[in-house]
């Protein structure tokens, strides 16, 4: 299978460019993950602590963005070449759509938890990481998530399969390539949770190549993202 057609035909992503954003992105990331080990700490201090690794997630992935910006940049790519077909008024239209969509779920969880029974405590502290337990929390988590889909889909999909695909790598090798990459991109999470993310990462790439475009991935993404918000009501 060739690479996913785009408007201009491109020369191949330098190796040096790939490798530095498939393994430096996962890594940044295990290292913000680590965050995550010091929750007891910030609670402790009565911090949300949520929100604070959330805030930070979010900050990490306009940077991740702002990177593979320049690096498309100097490699003479452009964000069509990575299978982004929308212009910029497109691409606003889609990311209020996200931020109605995510602001409405928050008001709905947030009504629920008004009006319907307690939330066992029990249940909240078993509950996975990415569940926001207060209104703070959720609302950065939406941001969060809207950054974060965005990110991983033209990271782990768009450079990915166009970049390793240029470089001559099988569309399976590439497609797992991406996939573990994406995996190590969830850093201390990634650990437990190994099957779920990859087995996404796998879908999110089907999809990519399916469509030869990002959103049909994205949307899908995102809602699996916001499916955590409300995790927090009773079950």
């Amino acid at each position: 299978m060739p690479p996913i057609a785009t408007t201009t035909p491109c020369h191949p992503m330098p190796t040096a460019t790939l490798v530095s954003v498939l393994l430096g992105f996962p890594l940044g990331s295990l290292l913000l993950s680590l965050l995550l080990l010091q929750r007891p700490a910030m609670e402790a201090a009565h911090w949300d602590a949520q929100a604070v690794v959330f805030l930070a997630a979010a900050c990490w992935y306009a940077g991740q963005l702002a990177l593979l910006r320049l690096a498309l940049s100097k490699a003479g790519w452009s964000w069509r070449d990575i299978g982004w077909r929308f212009g910029a008024r497109g691409t606003a239209w889609l990311i209020a759509a996200y931020l109605v969509s995510g602001c409405a779920l928050v008001g709905g969880v947030e009504w629920a938890l008004a009006h319907g029974p307690a939330a066992d405590p029990a249940q909240l502290s078993d509950l996975a990481n990415l569940a926001p337990r207060t209104l703070q929390a959720r609302l950065i988590y939406v941001v969060m998530g809207l950054l974060g889909g965005l990110c991983e889909e033209l990271v782990y999909r768009g450079f990915a399969l166009q970049g390793l695909r240029r470089r001559g790598v099988p569309i399976v090798v590439a497609c797992v390539l991406a996939s573990l990459a994406f995996v190590a991109q969830h850093g201390l999470k990634s650990v437990s949770q190994f099957g779920w993310f990859f087995t996404w990462g796998l879908v999110f790439c089907a999809l990519f190549l399916i469509c030869r475009r990002l959103w049909p991935g994205l949307i899908l993404h995102w809602l699996v993202i916001l499916s955590a918000l409300p995790a927090v009501l009773p079950h």
